[in-house]
């Protein structure tokens, strides 16, 4: 039988674990402060003001797999299509709010898109070494 701590953790690819555990603690902290906090609505408001159909949907989905989507990932279960909707939701944030403002999010600049230039090569880097993981 299987060590459930291994699905997470193993020696071959203990610094990617720790990569994708750390990037899962911060995207979950996002999106469950927004659902917590009550501030999806205002994401579902600036979507709105962008022109995104079902907006306050779309808020609520987005936090949602912030916060569930990242739990799962934490250990390794729909590693692809959670990398792949986490990282399509950042470039589509950069393309919707943060290209206009540069690249650097402070210092040289306010607002730009490196901060999700990092989580996607993160989340792209947990989907290559994940690649075998089986869904279940």
């Amino acid at each position: 039988m299987m060590n459930p701590m291994s699905r997470i953790f193993s020696k071959e690819t203990l610094a990617t674990d720790v990569l994708r555990l750390v990037v899962c603690a911060t995207l979950f902290a996002h999106g469950s402060y927004r659902l917590y906090h009550g501030e999806a609505s205002g994401l579902g408001t600036v979507l709105r003001d962008e022109g995104v159909p079902a907006s306050l949907l779309v808020a609520y989905l987005i936090c949602i797999a912030e916060t569930f989507g990242t739990t799962l990932l934490a250990m390794r279960f729909l590693v692809l299509p959670i990398t792949l909707t986490l990282s399509l939701i950042y470039f589509t944030g950069i393309m919707m709010f943060n290209r206009h403002n540069g690249f650097f999010v402070v210092g040289a600049g306010e607002g730009g898109w490196e901060y999700n230039a990092l989580l996607i090569t993160c989340l792209f880097v947990t989907a290559w070494e994940n690649r075998t993981a089986k869904v279940f």
